[in-house]
């Protein structure tokens, strides 16, 4: 809270300075990577090392009477404190949201869970995570369901073109539509609202990635209307690794099979604690993720997610005024925030991405021989940052 407290208005024009004072990224390096993993607040690293040391000291204080007001260790804790924070920060219900280590961890919840019978399609883009994939991947293999992909472009063309290739795509055997909500190799921004809308025409269960959208956009998920969305708060939201959720609207949360099961499997009392429960968990890293959102919620949510996007602006205007350049994210920017994905005419992504770390110890992620580099821009980024970037790559297109 103190360190919060240190941050000028945001009418002053060093507030963006203000706020880059209050995380440890070194300043003789630019991170470009939260697609990968982000960076930790000072606070969020204070909180964690707080409560290891206490539970180091202090582990004997520990009486074993109310899990749910002890916090040594988080397994058997409903968590609701935090759980109320990313509910209020996704606008859904308490009780949808359970607390799962990473997106890959939910989205295999979620397939594992649900009851699908042999020759159910579930349908999908040729341009998912593979953690994303792979549970439902394993439901095929196992169950006999049969998982479809999509070819939907890279670039996407527009949100228009995208929803009817992906809509055409359905069928009367179609029973699970899974997307990332934004594209990690992209950065697209798919028209999910309307998506999620014509398959519950159908009856198709919509489960979302939302690994990129968390602390990058705007979610809401009463207005997006999916069935299931799963994130993470380790890129974007600038909480340690191993701090996701699963939201899955109650009346499909409820006919869920667990897939580790605890205390809490046939206690339906609070389905959200039923999935949260997996045994010995880190309270050390859960007070780490709460303050995360704490400086979200005191930097306010909309000026984040604007400050983004200014950024993302920025860097890809700069980039179309090169014609030796080529941008694989959207060509319509409203579906565009903080992933550019380009390369260099004559480069690979890796060349690339060492070019960077070697003119100016800058870190963009390579996203192999043909489409370049990923470039996250983020809240810690400033305007010279993203000018440095188009200095280079202005500079490797003329050499």
């Amino acid at each position: 809270d103190g360190q919060a407290k240190e941050l000028l208005q945001p009418d002053d024009p060093k507030f963006w300075a203000s706020v880059r004072d209050q995380f440890m990224l070194s300043k003789d390096k630019v991170f470009f990577n939260c697609g990968t993993v982000g960076v930790m607040p000072k606070v969020v690293v204070d909180k964690m090392t707080e409560h290891a040391r206490y539970l180091a000291t202090d582990v004997a204080d520990w009486a074993y009477k109310d899990d749910n007001k002890e916090q040594f260790i988080s397994g058997y804790n409903n968590l609701i404190s935090i759980r109320a924070k990313v509910a209020k920060l996704l606008n859904c219900e308490v009780a949808e949201i359970a607390m799962t280590d990473n997106v890959t961890h939910g989205m295999s919840y979620v397939a594992n869970g649900i009851t699908l019978q042999p020759g159910d399609e579930i349908l999908t883009t040729d341009q998912e995570h593979g953690g994303g994939q792979s549970s439902w991947k394993l439901k095929e293999k196992r169950f006999g369901s049969v998982f479809k992909t999509v070819a939907i472009g890279k670039p996407i063309n527009s949100s228009a073109g995208v929803f009817d290739t992906i809509v055409k795509a359905f069928t009367p055997k179609t029973k699970v539509l899974m997307l990332s909500h934004m594209i990690s190799g992209s950065g697209a921004i798919l028209p999910v609202k309307e998506l999620c809308a014509e398959a519950k025409k159908r009856g198709i269960f919509t489960v979302l990635d939302g690994a990129q959208t968390i602390g990058q956009i705007k979610i809401d998920l009463k207005e997006i209307d999916c069935d299931a969305y799963l994130g993470c708060f380790h890129k974007w939201m600038g909480a340690h690794c191993c701090t996701g959720f699963m939201s899955v609207k109650s009346e499909h949360l409820k006919n869920l099979w667990t897939t580790v099961e605890s205390y809490r499997v046939d206690d339906h009392a609070d389905e959200g604690f039923r999935f949260t429960q997996r045994g010995t968990g880190n309270f050390s890293v859960l007070f780490g993720l709460e303050a995360a959102l704490e400086f979200h919620f005191q930097l306010g949510p909309e000026r984040v997610y604007e400050r983004i996007k200014f950024l993302g602006n920025r860097l890809r205007d700069d980039l179309r005024a090169n014609k030796k350049v080529k941008i694989f994210s959207p060509k319509e920017e409203a579906m565009c925030a903080g992933i550019t994905l380009y390369n260099i005419e004559g480069m690979t992504g890796a060349q690339l991405q060492d070019a960077y770390w070697a003119k100016a110890k800058m870190r963009p992620r390579s996203q192999g021989d043909v489409y370049g580099v990923r470039h996250s821009t983020h809240i810690f980024n400033s305007e010279n940052e993203i000018d440095s970037a188009i200095k280079i790559v202005n500079e490797l297109s003329t050499s």
